[in-house]
């Protein structure tokens, strides 16, 4: 559906590309795709690669990872954007993250579901 360039100042047609690969399964185009590469990059270089969930707590820590706070399933349309507002105020939307930080910081939902996975498999016959 996509295969000319989008406007990635357009959030609408942001919106619609990142919808279209959600809705298909391929949400893994938008993070290979040429137009989340160049961005992730320009985010890591501005914080120095620094994990800003580590640098908060006094720690040093490569990020390896660019979070979106407001998740793109959720909000298609802020998947390339930088910041947002949030009443009134404006807000930093992609973080740069270590992979510790990433998985147990900002998606605390994914240990949950991994422990309960792990308790549901086991099995005494």
């Amino acid at each position: 559906m996509y295969n000319d360039e989008i406007n990635i100042h357009n959030q609408a047609e942001v919106g619609r590309w990142v919808q279209s690969l959600i809705d298909q399964g391929r949400i893994h185009d938008f993070y290979v795709s040429k137009y989340w590469r160049r961005l992730r990059k320009e985010v890591l270089d501005e914080y120095k690669h620094e994990c800003q969930v580590c640098k908060s707590k006094g720690w040093y820590k490569k990020a390896t990872h660019v979070h979106h706070v407001q998740f793109i399933t959720r909000h298609p349309h802020l998947a390339l954007s930088k910041t947002y507002i949030w009443q009134g105020e404006e807000k930093q939307n992609l973080i740069p993250v270590c992979e510790w930080c990433h998985e147990n910081a900002c998606h605390p939902e994914r240990l949950r579901k991994k422990k309960k996975e792990s308790t549901i498999s086991e099995r005494w016959d």
